[in-house]
């Protein structure tokens, strides 16, 4: 499902950050960082499906501890997107390989 996701929204990021004058990676970094923030479900990930499997869980017991990190894991990227990733690199401008001109 991560691969799937994130070849459906990052073509549509790219797009739109171009169309709004954003550096594209400001947009396609948490994106592709939170698709791997499946935690909540048995069909998830594997390891999900492994651990639901012994029948010591119910879908109800993983979706209350999947809430809280996933949670954790929307602010923990917010934090390292607007303070490392934004120095590291340079989101604060519009890339010129990311300035696409189109012909008549």
């Amino acid at each position: 499902t991560l691969f799937r996701s994130t070849t459906l929204f990052l073509p549509i990021l790219a797009s739109m950050a171009q169309a709004i004058g954003i550096h594209p990676l400001y947009i396609m970094l948490p994106c592709t960082l939170s698709a791997s923030l499946a935690f909540m479900l048995p069909v998830a990930t594997p390891p999900n499906a492994i651990v639901f499997g012994y029948g010591q869980l119910k879908v109800v017991d993983m979706a209350k501890a999947g809430f809280l990190l996933n949670i954790l894991g929307v602010l923990t990227i917010t934090l390292a997107i607007n303070t490392c990733a934004y120095a590291m690199f340079n989101l604060g401008t519009f890339p010129t390989w990311a300035n696409v001109t189109r012909g008549p």
